[in-house]
């Protein structure tokens, strides 16, 4: 037994001199070897490879899918709570915490299992900073001048790759012990968790005589028996791209109410459009800065409805949302259908406020930032119009958008205390794309939403 632990120090000791990562003749002493001659005569027990397949797992947040983790498979069930952050190097990842688990997937504690899960720090990645405006662009159909998004989107999808290096000891139930090594292990595989629910389909309009790519989620034991919210996303015009994908991974406007703890709360179906390059370069933007139904909005409410009319859903509860783009299809089509949603989150949006005053008496929770020198300024016209109408408006003292969640909560209460069907929330600072990246992590607003009933 002495001569193994001999052994397995002394590949320590020898494998840290040939890295260059201990450096010395003094650790090789310290291994219980008297001499590098005498290190060199024992026989060294034989390198074992570790780390056999990385899976990096894709996590939507605010600001769009991140790698959350990584899922490093071994061949043995490793020994739960022996790993430590420190064994593990990842190009640009911050590692913040190591369990095992006997699958890929995310986890906050220790599993038996052949896997490490190494969990990453997550920062949001939009800038918080104004931005400089852009210069009115010239319609080239009207003459108008306006501050349209980009006609095209060259967004990307999101990259989950990884390179992991086991850096520490790593130890098995069954003795193995996996010894550190340069070796860097790239990822193969991938999980995505965040959108794993979600099924892509293709609507075909009558109407228009389009075909609209849309995800729909339904809850886990669906029964057509049963009627069920429905939650409607839009994204902004960045997700116009030629991947329908990029609807549900830009930012978790639509997968944040597919989450386990979410559908525990809210069970809902969800129901998020996908506006491609394609659709843009055949009819035109979705929104423009001009106000007016488009073929855009007509193809998607009638998607909207064939969804309503095909699924168990409760019309009772339909829910609208969206971010820029989003929010104005939101208001667009409750403008025209005022009858169709029981509430509706808006954010980073705005529209002619003189259409917009039918909007008066609906359940409304408005979030904009300041430095958004669009909405902001527009969606203080029109709640001062509502008021001038009799509609109560619930303000509070602009919001700081890196609150905690407790200190969410206590906002949102202090909001909701003052009892009105239209809230106005503001971000302190921050611009028009920062808005949609903290919107909807915030428990409360998404909790107000599905409170309210038609």
């Amino acid at each position: 037994m002495d001569n193994f632990k001999r052994k397995g120090a002394l590949c320590l000791a020898l494998s840290a001199l040939v890295l260059g990562s201990m450096g010395n003749v003094d650790t090789v002493v310290a291994a219980g070897v008297s001499t590098v001659k005498e290190a060199t005569q024992v026989e060294a027990p034989a390198v074992v490879h570790g780390i056999q397949q990385v899976t990096s797992i894709g996590v939507v947040y605010g600001d769009g899918e991140k790698v959350a983790a990584a899922a490093l498979r071994y061949p043995a069930v490793l020994q739960p709570g022996s790993l430590a952050v420190g064994d593990f190097s990842v190009t640009g990842r911050q590692i913040t915490a190591v369990h095992t688990n006997d699958r890929p997937a995310l986890t906050t504690k220790d599993v038996p299992g052949p896997y490490a899960i190494l969990s990453f720090a997550h920062v949001n990645s939009v800038s918080d900073k104004a931005l400089p405006g852009r210069p009115p662009q010239l319609d080239k159909n009207n003459g108008k001048g306006g501050n349209d998004a980009p006609r095209n989107s060259n967004r990307i999808m999101p990259d989950l790759s990884l390179a992991v290096t086991q850096t520490g000891v790593v130890k098995a139930m069954d003795g193995t012990v996996y010894f550190p090594s340069l070796r860097t292990v790239q990822s193969s595989a991938q999980v995505e968790p965040s959108v794993a629910g979600f099924q892509q389909y293709e609507y075909t309009d009558p109407a228009t005589g389009y075909k609209m790519p849309y995800f729909l989620y339904l809850p886990k034991h669906y029964d057509v028996h049963k009627k069920y919210p429905l939650l409607f996303f839009i994204a902004d015009a960045s997700a116009n791209t030629t991947d329908p994908k990029m609807v549900l991974v830009q930012g978790n406007g639509a997968t944040v109410w597919a989450d386990p703890a979410e559908q525990a709360k809210h069970e809902c179906i969800i129901l998020a459009p996908a506006y491609t390059r394609q659709l843009v370069d055949s009819l035109d933007m979705m929104t423009t800065d001009r106000n007016e139904w488009t073929p855009g909005l007509t193809l998607v409410t009638d998607l909207l409805f064939d969804v309503v009319h095909r699924y168990s859903v409760d019309t009772n509860r339909i829910y609208g949302t969206g971010q820029s783009q989003g929010g104005m299809a939101n208001i667009a089509i409750s403008d025209k259908y005022p009858d169709l949603f029981a509430a509706q989150f808006l954010v980073a949006c705005q529209w002619n406020v003189d259409e917009m005053q039918v909007l008066k008496d609906k359940n409304l929770w408005i979030l904009v930032s300041e430095g958004d020198t669009k909405a902001y300024p527009a969606m203080n016209e029109a709640t001062t119009r509502w008021e001038a109408l009799g509609s109560k408006i619930a303000r509070t003292a602009h919001w700081d958008s890196k609150s905690t969640a407790a200190e969410f909560a206590a906002l949102v209460k202090q909001t909701e205390d003052q009892q009105a069907h239209i809230n106005y929330t503001v971000f302190q600072g921050g611009n028009h794309m920062y808005t949609w990246s903290v919107a909807y992590t915030i428990e409360g607003i998404r909790d107000w939403l599905f409170a309210q009933r038609k």
